[in-house]
């Protein structure tokens, strides 16, 4: 059987054969000013899925990064206030050997140590209720409760109770897969725990010195007796320091594995997807000589004659 190939049909072949050289060329074009060779699965299916999987991971890094990232920040600044304490609880043991040295000018004397406390409670409660990115540090895992207040005040309006409200479990944060850390504590744990307890040490030292100040007695024996118990308050939250700072140590060299293997997959995913201009360029002007060829062809080959127009 005859088929017979009209003039239509090669123009109709020839616009086709065109269009698939245009578009091989767009395509040679399009990866040398994007840098990228595989944008879809058709662009290399056996390596599209071993692409698919480095950019997967390199987001979940990306994450984890993110995550210890804001999980050293929250715990340098619960190191810095737990810090601050600790420094308040010297000096209150300082005050309370000076007070209770025989030599202490019994009311004057007594009372000016005792407003120098009132001040460290001030300064141990603000502390306490440190935030960071206006999230509390020791409220546990209620953020956003704000951890300590003064319950109770004496006759003068100074605090003679602070009460904890936050949650009693510590909050956690995802930094690897199946690995998480505690971040935020909860305060009635650093601060209040049986016989170690911070304000309560404070508070005691401070009413013992203001007592020896308005009975003009000298308490150098009952002053002594706080000292064990700012010790102990002082080696709770110094336990607590050392527990988050070897927490820090531990982010700080998973945040460099991480890195590590972020920096891996994204070179997996570049030698997957990236473009390798040398050939691409070469490609390009290969497919750009035979769309001229293909051109200067179809011109010939297409050029109607008067016998077009008799048929």
């Amino acid at each position: 059987m005859n088929i017979r190939v009209t003039a239509q049909t090669q123009t109709a072949n020839a616009i086709a054969y065109q269009r698939q050289q245009f578009a091989m060329l767009a395509k040679f074009q399009d990866q040398i000013s994007s840098g990228l060779r595989v944008k879809l699965p058709s662009d290399d299916p056996s390596q599209f899925p071993a692409l698919t999987h480095a950019k997967a991971a390199q987001l979940r890094l990306t994450m984890y990064s993110q995550t210890i990232a804001d999980a050293t920040t929250d715990l340098n600044a619960s190191v810095n206030a737990l810090q601050e304490v600790n420094n308040i609880l010297v000096r209150a043991k300082e005050i309370a050997i000076e007070g209770a040295n025989s030599t202490t000018e019994p009311r004057g004397g007594y009372e000016a140590l005792a407003k120098e406390v009132d001040s460290l409670i001030d300064r141990a409660l603000r502390a306490a209720n440190s935030q960071q990115d206006g999230k509390y540090l020791f409220a546990g895992t209620a953020t956003t409760t704000t951890p300590f207040r003064v319950a109770l005040t004496d006759t003068n309006g100074r605090p003679a109770v602070i009460e904890y409200l936050g949650a009693t479990d510590r909050s956690r944060v995802l930094i690897s897969q199946g690995e998480t850390v505690q971040v935020r504590y909860a305060g009635n744990q650093v601060f209040q725990s049986s016989g170690t307890n911070v304000f309560e040490a404070l508070i005691g030292l401070r009413d013992d010195l203001r007592a020896a100040a308005l009975s003009g007695a000298n308490m150098g024996q009952a002053i002594s007796a706080r000292l064990g118990q700012i010790d102990s308050a002082r080696n709770a939250i110094g336990e607590t320091i050392g527990e988050q700072s070897a927490t820090l140590a531990i982010l700080d060299t998973l945040q460099a594995r991480i890195a590590d293997l972020k920096l891996d997959a994204t070179i997996r995913a570049v030698e997957i997807e990236g473009t390798d201009y040398a050939e691409a360029m070469m490609r390009m002007k290969s497919q750009d000589t035979a769309l001229q060829a293909t051109l200067a062809i179809s011109a010939r080959l297409l050029q109607p004659s008067l016998l077009d127009f008799l048929r």
